[in-house]
């Protein structure tokens, strides 16, 4: 009596471990086939101790839950990967193609650490199946500038202007050993050449303030209405500098390239009018850099400036 009872209790054990096993493999298979991951059937079969047929029967199961529950998604067998993924029905994932421009600009960018940089684009290579044109793309990556994080600082105060909370931050300027705090009215987190910005409200002047030099911020329990005019148009934004430049190039092209906010004002032969409202930083060197092609008509502190600049460097090649 006591050993029959002992055999059914030790079956009824096993059914209960079975259909727990059972239930961890398919929804361990279902997390990663919705991770963009491919389910190979003997590689699961060995994983999980049970034979490729038990496996089948999972993945059937899988497909008839898709199926059940009209998701947007249905299970494919990829001959040539050896894997069941699924594909998506609606199309509205990002492409190979679209993945690969996505990446190229974020590597290109300089805009964050290697770290993030990484990460966002394993991120982005596991929503798509492997290429190898995709994986190229995973190469060394070198930080010019930055030295923290900056994801959760943009995440933050991109929170606290959509919920219209005045913010504080600790902003450390250039050549400055302690930082300032600073009450802000927080209007728009903005990207231009290598950098984030962050454009804020400080006692109704609008001020640019680089997002990596700033240590930390707080969301206060204040309110304030938006602003009836967008941050970008405000004249009197420090940083942001109206120019206008004579372009003598070929290409007139790369004006837009670096200023994409600039417009032609007038063009003759060769030489084009430009204006543009930007970013002061690193705009000086960047005209430099075009040599004889580029001549700054405005303002005339910026073209005296360079001036000073020109004749400096004529100085330094004066004697050899």
């Amino acid at each position: 009596m006591y050993c029959e009872l002992g055999m059914i209790e030790e079956r009824v054990g096993y059914m209960v471990d079975s259909q727990q096993g059972k239930g961890y493999r398919i929804l361990s298979m279902f997390d990663r086939l919705m991770d963009g991951q491919g389910i190979n059937k003997k590689q699961e079969a060995l994983t999980h101790q049970v034979g490729e047929k038990t496996i089948q029967r999972d993945i059937d199961e899988i497909r008839t839950y898709l199926e059940k529950a009209k998701l947007d998604y249905h299970l494919q067998y990829v001959r040539t990967e050896k894997v069941y993924k699924l594909i998506n029905t609606k199309n509205n994932r990002l492409s190979k193609e679209q993945v690969l421009v996505i990446v190229k600009i974020l590597i290109a960018s300089k805009a964050l650490v290697k770290s993030d940089i990484g990460e966002i684009v394993n991120q982005l290579l596991s929503r798509v199946a492997e290429d190898q044109l995709l994986l190229n793309e995973k190469i060394v990556y070198e930080d010019i500038h930055q030295n923290k994080s900056l994801l959760s600082l943009i995440w933050g105060i991109s929170t606290a202007i959509q919920k219209r909370k005045v913010i504080t931050i600790d902003y450390l300027q250039e050549g400055e050993a302690i930082p300032t705090a600073k009450i802000l009215k927080p209007l728009a987190v903005i990207f231009s050449t290598h950098y984030f910005y962050l454009i804020g409200d400080n006692q109704d002047t609008p001020t640019v303030y680089r997002m990596d030099r700033i240590q930390h911020f707080r969301e206060m329990a204040i309110n304030f209405e938006a602003p009836s005019v967008h941050p970008l148009q405000v004249e009197d934004a420090n940083d942001l500098t109206h120019i206008r430049i004579l372009y003598k190039g070929r290409s007139p092209q790369i004006v837009y390239s670096r200023f994409p906010t600039a417009h032609l004002v007038s063009q003759n032969d060769h030489e084009y009018v430009f204006e543009a409202k930007v970013l002061a930083y690193g705009m000086k060197e960047w005209l430099l850099s075009q040599g004889a092609d580029m001549e700054v008509l405005e303002p005339i502190e910026l073209r005296e400036e360079i001036i000073e600049t020109l004749q400096a460097m004529q100085q330094n090649y004066r004697y050899i």
